[in-house]
C-alpha cells in the first residue's frame, strides 16, 4: 500500500509529522512525499533523511503557487539521485483564467517536462481544469507520466491510458465524488495510482458516513485513507479492496523504482 502524493511538509503537518509517520509506517508500505513549491521542497529533503526506508521525495513547481523556479530546477538537479520523479508540475486553468499568464504556465511546464528527459525521472502532473492541455504536451515525450488527483473526462481517461507508460492517480475523492467514481469504474488496475494529495481533499470531510478511527483529527487527509478509496473502488469493480491496493503499489513500485 503506497500513496502516491502526500505533502507531508506542508504548514498542516508541521506540529506532528513524526506521529503522522509513525501511524503511516503501521498502515501502509511507503509514502511518496510531494513539493510544489521551492522551500517545501527543502524540507521534504530533509525529512526523508530520517526516512529513507519509508519516505520517497519527488520536487517539483506548482503552476500557480510554485515559488523560486530557477532555485527549484536546480534543487532538483542538485537532489536527482534521491528522487523518485519530478513533479507536481503542469498547468492549472481552474485557478488561472489569463491567457497570458497560462501560456506562461505552458512554457514552465514544458521546461519541467524537458528536464524530466534529461533525468530520466517519471512526470507528476498537476492538470486542474488543464487535462486536455497537459495530456497534448507529455503524450509524445517518452516519458512515464502520473495524472495526479485527475480529475478529466473519461474519454480523455481512455486516450491516457492508451500511451504506454502513462497512469491515472485517483485521489480520495472517489469516496465522496460522483464524477471519480466514474473514473474509477473505467481505469484499469494496470494503470492505477492511489494517493490521498494529504492534507487536502480529506473524506471524512465531505462523506458523513464515514468513522474516522484513526484518533487523528478527521479536518487533514492522511496517507492511509488510501484504503478507503481501494475499499470504495472495488465496491465499484466489484473485485476486493486486496485487489486494488495490491495493483496499486505495484504500479507504484514500477513506476518510481521502490
Amino acid at each position: 500500500m503506497i500513496d502516491i502524493h502526500a505533502h507531508l511538509c506542508f504548514p498542516q503537518f508541521e506540529k506532528d509529522v513524526e506521529k503522522v509517520i509513525q501511524k503511516c509506517r503501521e498502515e501502509i508500505s511507503g509514502v511518496v512525499v510531494s513539493s510544489a513549491r521551492y522551500l517545501e521542497g527543502l524540507k521534504v529533503i530533509e525529512l526523508i533523511k530520517k526516512h529513507e526506508d519509508f519516505l520517497f521525495p519527488t520536487l517539483g513547481y506548482h503552476p500557480t503557487e510554485g515559488t523560486e523556479l530557477e532555485k527549484t530546477i536546480e534543487s532538483i538537479k542538485m537532489n536527482t539521485h534521491e528522487l523518485v520523479g519530478i513533479g507536481e508540475v503542469g498547468l492549472d486553468y481552474h485557478w488561472e483564467k489569463n491567457p497570458e499568464k497560462r501560456e506562461k504556465q505552458k512554457q514552465i511546464f514544458q521546461r519541467f517536462i524537458e528536464l524530466a528527459s534529461e533525468l530520466d525521472k517519471p512526470l507528476v502532473i498537476h492538470s486542474w481544469d488543464a487535462e486536455r492541455e497537459c495530456f497534448e504536451m507529455v503524450k509524445d515525450s517518452g516519458l512515464i507520466c502520473i495524472f495526479h488527483c485527475f480529475s478529466g473526462s473519461v474519454e480523455l481517461a481512455e486516450e491516457i491510458i492508451s500511451e504506454k507508460d502513462f497512469y491515472i492517480s485517483m485521489s480520495t475523492q472517489v469516496c465522496f465524488s460522483k464524477k471519480h467514481k466514474k473514473l474509477a469504474k473505467f481505469v484499469p488496475l494496470n494503470r492505477l495510482l492511489l494517493e490521498t494529495d494529504s492534507p487536502f481533499l480529506s473524506p471524512f470531510k465531505h462523506n458523513p458516513h464515514l468513522k474516522n478511527t484513526s484518533g487523528f483529527p478527521p479536518e487533514r487527509n492522511y496517507p492511509w485513507n488510501i484504503k478507503l478509496s481501494a475499499e470504495k473502488i472495488a465496491e465499484i469493480k466489484k473485485i476486493s479492496a486486496e485487489e486494488v491496493l495490491s495493483n496499486a503499489e505495484k504500479n507504484a513500485r514500477k513506476i518510481f523504482d521502490i
